[in-house]
């Protein structure tokens, strides 16, 4: 295994557990223990999991929202395939909204076959990530939240006001039990609200990880949802969302 590939496996196992120790992972891994610390030296460098004497706890908690980075490292193959699976869906000329969840941004890799796209976008990150592309690119501005590298609040859910959306692309720290697509973070739902209701076709993307959780703030009922795309094989169940399994 290669060291990029094992450290976002003990990157995963440690949200998973919400706890790893240092002789779990050797055995898990089978290497040495300096391999091991070095591994989490450099994760909790880049901010994606705390260490202590022991081993690490991953740093996103249930009231907190973590950083952009630390989720684009979770279940990275999984957004792939989700974010695949949600470009196929597009027509050249559409005029689209992405969101800032990193879900969503992986479509980023599988646009180049559409032309003439309009995306908009609260994401200051998805302006980066395409640099140089020839669709038309517009960003909501708002209030600026850096470990998201987005827009939030009433400026940027009102500029939403101004479209008529195709599709509108969403993603969610959860899917609830009873069946919400939910928040950690009061400031996320807002201009996914606006977006959905601007839009002629609703996707909601989420990797298996977020069923079945509970978080504070309802964005909206899965039920809405035109799509739902996830790498879950069971969840989410006995919804009238077309559901898309990757």
């Amino acid at each position: 295994m290669f060291r990029d590939e094992r450290l976002n496996s003990v990157l995963e196992l440690t949200v998973k557990r919400g706890f790893v120790t240092v002789p779990e992972l050797c055995e898990q891994f089978r290497v040495s223990p300096a391999t091991i610390r070095r591994d989490l030296q450099i994760l909790s460098q880049k901010g994606l999991l705390q260490r202590n004497r022991n081993g690490a706890v991953p740093w996103q908690k249930q009231h907190t929202e973590a950083s952009v980075h630390f989720r684009a490292a979770v279940n990275a193959k999984a957004k792939q395939k989700i974010a695949r699976a949600a470009a196929e869906l597009l027509s050249d000329g559409n005029l689209i909204f992405i969101d800032s969840s990193t879900t969503v941004l992986s479509m980023v890799d599988f646009l180049s076959s559409r032309r003439n796209l309009t995306i908009v976008s609260n994401s200051l990150l998805l302006m980066t990530l395409m640099r140089g592309t020839a669709h038309r690119m517009i960003l909501t501005g708002g209030e600026y939240y850096a470990p998201s590298h987005a827009f939030y609040g009433e400026w940027a859910a009102e500029a939403l006001n101004a479209y008529n959306f195709d599709f509108a692309f969403i993603s969610s720290v959860a899917v609830t039990r009873d069946g919400w697509a939910a928040e950690t973070m009061e400031r996320s739902v807002s201009v996914r609200k606006n977006a959905l209701r601007r839009a002629s076709v609703k996707v909601l993307m989420c990797d298996k990880s977020k069923m079945n959780l509970q978080r504070a703030y309802n964005i909206a009922p899965i039920d809405e949802m035109d799509y739902i795309i996830t790498d879950d094989p069971v969840f989410p169940r006995g919804t009238r969302s077309a559901v898309i399994r990757v």
